[in-house]
């Protein structure tokens, strides 16, 4: 399953959700916090008392992405746990599974994605990932995954945000920090805020033009589009559902160095 969390400056996650959130994601916990205008992580924390020292280390008044793994794919390993740093000023943390996404090394879907795909994305252009065709083609590449990339500012974009919800002031990608409740007594469900979020620009917005559809039966998956679309934009017609300035974008992206 895993657990990510974004939380912004000043902002506070509760110990006890906190606790929860390694408990039931014991394998392997790290954060990422912005300070001085770039990242710095700390991680391969295998004890709720290890994770915990680390982050009262770093104060609340640091933005941060905290992780929480549940290992399914790579080795539970340091090394396979987020956050990933992406170069100095970005970092990344997922929830889900990245499919067809080749782990080499032992290395988990996630750390691939993150060292082999977004890392030279955003090495050659780093506002692609906030623009709205990078949103897109990103959103198709992880699926129902959940991604948050946290910068040297603190500021953080989330991927598929719409998927997980905001809770005091803190975004969470699933549930489990929330205590178990017994369906034997009559406890009221968790309240979240209401926080405004603003629409994702995700997969199911562009499934209806899927210029890629056919591939679906041959084997190949959103994430081997995402390697021939972005090298080669104008091939599937993006015409369609792109505006100039998106396709603008798309043009500066090289992606010479992108292995799938």
């Amino acid at each position: 399953m895993c657990l990510a969390i974004y939380k912004p400056k000043h902002k506070k996650v509760n110990t006890d959700r906190l606790r929860n959130g390694f408990n039931r994601n014991p394998h392997g916990s790290g954060i990422a916090y912005s300070k001085n205008g770039k990242v710095f992580i700390k991680k391969g924390f295998f004890s709720f008392n290890e994770f915990y020292k680390a982050y009262k280390s770093i104060g609340e008044k640091h933005a941060m992405l905290i992780h929480f793994r549940w290992a399914t794919k790579g080795g539970k390993t340091n090394e396979n746990c987020h956050p990933f740093k992406l170069n100095q000023k970005h970092a990344m943390v997922h929830n889900g599974t990245i499919d067809r996404v080749l782990c080499k090394n032992n290395g988990s879907d996630s750390s691939n994605f993150a060292h082999r795909i977004l890392a030279p994305i955003i090495k050659e252009n780093p506002s692609f990932i906030y623009s709205k065709a990078g949103k897109k083609m990103i959103n198709l590449a992880i699926g129902q995954s959940k991604v948050a990339v946290i910068d040297g500012s603190g500021e953080a974009v989330i991927f598929n945000e719409q998927k997980g919800h905001w809770d005091e002031g803190c975004w969470f990608s699933n549930d489990s920090y929330m205590p178990r409740v017994s369906k034997w007594k009559n406890s009221p469900a968790p309240k979240y805020s209401k926080k405004k979020v603003k629409p994702a620009v995700h997969s199911q917005e562009v499934l209806f033009k899927d210029y890629h559809a056919s591939n679906r039966s041959k084997g190949r998956s959103y994430i081997d589009d995402l390697e021939e679309d972005v090298r080669t934009p104008m091939n599937f017609g993006v015409n369609d559902f792109y505006d100039e300035e998106d396709l603008n974008e798309l043009t500066i992206l090289k992606t010479e160095d992108l292995e799938l």
